[in-house]
């Protein structure tokens, strides 16, 4: 069966629109897998040598240091906070903080160095993206400028400047002010982007060093320079991807790490939050575009088969064959990225979804097609918290860029569409019960919430690929038909008494739509959760915040969505930890040969029938033995599947667009090391009659030549 299925596939490829010679090309000389391979990924009309990476070493020194002048070590206990009286009331607030979220991580079962090492991670990395992401809005003038120092404000920033005129007594100490001035802005940004600027959030309770914030400050200024760098400049900050190539270079040196532990140590494995560093990949601008209008856009396209729109999508493919689409509001479009890194895939969806808007007319202010898109349209998660800083804080700025006008209040929606999924909850439940014993109307849901905490283990190793919907879901369903049996007897009381006003007494006898009733039940809860995570109790304000994205995880998850677009994580099942290789080979078989594999079938889960699923993976799945039943389980083995059980991708799906990029597709790769495919699918059995589309592009060496041939290859299809 393997080698007819291999057949099929290489006759499919004879059969293509369009198959490229192979093409002989010399070897990028030099590239390696550094941040100076990695800037290859910038366009050339940036100066690629003046991103200010500097910043983050500078600032995770600065942390660990601030830490043990607190009283607070890696390797020894804490002193006591008696014993420290030269502390600041800052200080004095963060030491309380920090050792209730090293308590905390105890609690899920993280010992201490980890937990400090956690600690000093997040919290360099919250200040630096604050500070990066304040940068590149001022620099697109979003918003007035805080961080550019000019001579003529006296090397103060615009916002410093006036601070200090009307404040002169606050810049008086060694910050000059300038704390207070971050602080006032974290304060204000988070009206629009909460989970960038929370107020609230532990990784930004200790200050780094004045010299160090004033030192990164002017990095991002461009009156200072990092080593063997030019001052950066506007035009850096202003790029689309700015903020995402920051944040691969500096994932660059842990991967390096990471690897050289793998190679050093034997029986190592890839586990924690070492599995963020190596799986991160920056996804090539073509691979992004090509995906996303061939997924998005041909949605579209199917819907409206006279739109003008493909006239400015060079990675269209018009001639592949496609079945057409059911007309529906755009409103309703659903786009979602499970791996969304730094937001690419999301941010070229917003580009195309405003240019929907604009030609479907149901819509015609900018602030309102851009609320829009951010409230209904797009959705995405990562198990990096970082990464999803930044993805939230590109698609406000993209979205402000189309709409100045908009309002950070009309986007409440966008708060729990992009959700982190390093989520960690306690292993007791005393948290829970406390909690109950708050909110007492939410006894009847202890079941679904046990459900929702169950699932959650380990998902920052697990993240999309856990399978929290179905049980959940199943406890909720329980509820419910208690609730309405008691309603149908007459009896007074409720199941839900202390919520009947909420939404228990308005519920019909016969639920038409347990959906709308679980979004209720899902909101209630996750309210809770949010008035949790604002307690000034600190390991209060821990649990409801890890809570409450944990609800938000769940209800991202149990959705279905019109297109699911990714660059999944790639790992050989050899180098997984033993919770996610245990996880793998249980709820994805026949993907358990690489973490990248079990996401195709993770997604292909979450797209909603006759959806689009849009992926960047390896090209291992089309050709190798092992990945036989992920490409069609055997004719004689399908007898024994139950109903609804996976068939293969060419049973239970229609390929639309392949294009077969092999070695050299990625920048930042060079060699023989990743083997790249890009296809889009229609979730929907193949007809007999169906003819898939293939680009072969396995011949030239560099990304840039594989985008130049694939752009005109699809043109000449036309």
């Amino acid at each position: 069966m393997d080698a007819q299925v291999w057949r099929d596939i290489e006759a499919l490829k004879a059969s293509a629109a369009v198959e490229l010679e192979k093409l002989q090309i010399e070897c990028r000389e030099g590239a390696s897998n550094t941040i100076q391979a990695a800037f290859a990924a910038i366009p050339e009309d940036i100066d690629r040598s003046a991103l200010p990476i500097d910043t983050l070493n500078e600032l995770l020194d600065t942390i660990e240091q601030r830490l043990n002048q607190i009283g607070v070590w890696r390797d020894k206990a804490p002193k006591p906070v008696e014993e420290l009286p030269h502390l600041s009331d800052p200080d004095r607030k963060a030491r309380e903080v920090i050792d209730v979220y090293i308590s905390h991580r105890e609690e899920t079962g993280v010992n201490r160095p980890e937990a400090m090492a956690e600690f000093i991670r997040e919290s360099a990395y919250s200040w630096v993206n604050r500070l990066f992401t304040l940068r590149c809005m001022e620099a697109r003038s979003i918003i007035d400028e805080v961080i550019l120092q000019k001579e003529v404000y006296g090397n103060r920033s615009l916002v410093h400047h006036r601070f200090a005129r009307k404040n002169p007594e606050a810049c008086a100490g060694e910050d000059d002010g300038l704390f207070a001035v971050l602080f006032s802005v974290f304060t204000e940004r988070a009206k629009e982007l909460p989970f960038v600027f929370d107020t609230y959030s532990p990784a930004v309770c200790l200050r780094p060093s004045v010299p160090a914030i004033k030192r990164c400050i002017a990095l991002l200024s461009g009156t200072a320079s990092g080593k063997n760098q030019d001052p950066a400049a506007d035009e850096i900050f202003e790029a689309p991807y700015a903020l995402g190539w920051t944040y691969q270079f500096w994932n660059t040196e842990e991967k390096d790490r990471v690897f050289e532990r793998l190679r050093a140590i034997k029986g190592f494995k890839i586990a924690g939050n070492d599995i963020i560093s190596v799986t991160q990949l920056y996804t090539e601008p073509y691979m992004v575009k090509f995906l996303v209008q061939n997924s998005l856009g041909a949605l579209w396209m199917g819907m409206h088969t006279e739109s003008k729109l493909l006239s400015g999508w060079d990675y269209y493919v018009s001639f592949a064959d496609r079945a057409a689409c059911k007309k529906r509001p755009l409103k309703e479009i659903t786009f979602f990225d499970p791996a969304c890194g730094s937001g690419h895939f999301l941010v070229e969806a917003f580009d195309l979804l405003y240019e929907m808007y604009l030609e479907e007319g149901e819509l015609t202010s900018p602030d309102e097609i851009a609320a829009s898109i951010l409230n209904h349209n797009l959705f995405g998660a990562d198990i990096d918290e970082r990464a999803v800083q930044i993805t939230r804080a590109v698609l406000l700025m993209r979205a402000k860029e189309k709409a100045p006008g908009l309002l950070g209040t009309s986007l409440q929606q966008f708060q729990e569409n992009i959700i982190a999924a390093n989520i960690h909850l306690p292993e007791s439940r005393d948290h829970l019960k406390q909690f109950l014993n708050r909110y007492p109307g939410d006894r009847p849901l202890a079941g679904a919430i046990e459900e929702v905490f169950d699932g959650l283990r380990n998902v920052q190793e697990i993240g999309t690929l856990a399978q929290i919907e179905e049980p959940i879901e199943k406890e909720l369903k329980a509820i419910k038909r208690k609730s309405e049996s008691w309603q149908k007897s007459g009896r007074q009381q409720t199941l839900f008494a202390e919520m009947r006003t909420d939404f228990q007494g308005e519920l019909p006898l016969e639920m038409e739509s347990f959906e709308k009733w679980q979004t209720t039940v899902i909101d209630r809860l996750r309210s809770h959760f949010d008035s949790e995570a604002k307690s000034a109790d600190p390991l209060q304000a821990f649990f409801g915040r890890e809570a409450a994205k944990g609800i938000s995880l769940f209800n991202l998850l149990s959705r279905r969505y019109d297109v699911v677009a990714t660059n999944p994580p790639y790992m050989v099942s050899k180098n997984m930890g033993p919770e996610l290789k245990r996880y793998v080979e249980n709820r994805y078989s026949p993907g358990k040969r690489d973490l990248y594999a079990a996401f195709i079938l993770r997604c292909l889960e979450m797209t909603a029938p006759s959806g689009k699923l849009a992926m960047v993976t390896q090209q291992s799945w089309m050709f190798l033995r092992s990945y036989v039943e992920m490409r069609a389980v055997d004719e004689d083995k399908l007898k024994d599947l139950g109903t609804g059980s996976f068939k293969g991708l060419l049973r239970d799906t229609t390929i639309e667009t392949l294009a077969h990029l092999g070695p050299g597709a990625f920048a930042e790769i060079s060699g023989e090391v990743v083997n790249i495919v890009l296809f889009t699918l229609a979730k929907a059995v193949p007809s007999t009659e169906h003819r898939l589309t293939v680009f072969r592009l396995i011949g030239p060496k560099s990304p840039q030549e594989k985008d130049r041939l694939l752009r005109e290859s699809i043109k000449a299809g036309d």
